[in-house]
């Protein structure tokens, strides 16, 4: 079980219009185009479930990366995480009863 309410920030990010979300996201000092076209292509290629594991395993699905997203792999899913806390998008999970 993931530490963060991912299903609700998968969600937001696949149904929120991509210029919004680069308005919200994209920032100079944090996240760049690259991370935003990269974190596009994974919520469009990915279900919610599949997008959660990835998110909290470090990992990514089967698609082919670019040269410049190849740069910021390594440091993407840290980079996002910051990116989305910073936004206050990203929550503690509520506890299951």
């Amino acid at each position: 079980m993931s530490q963060y309410n991912l299903p609700s920030v998968y969600q937001f990010l696949l149904h929120t219009p991509e210029q919004g979300l680069r308005k919200i996201l994209i920032d100079p000092k944090g996240l760049s185009d690259v991370h935003f076209s990269l974190m596009i292509k994974i919520v469009r290629n990915c279900p919610e479930a599949i997008f959660c594991d990835h998110f909290d395993k470090g990992t990514f699905p089967k698609i082919k990366f670019n040269p410049a997203e190849t740069k910021i792999k390594e440091k993407f899913w840290a980079d996002l995480t910051q990116t989305l806390n910073q936004r206050g998008l990203l929550n503690p999970a509520e506890k299951a009863a």
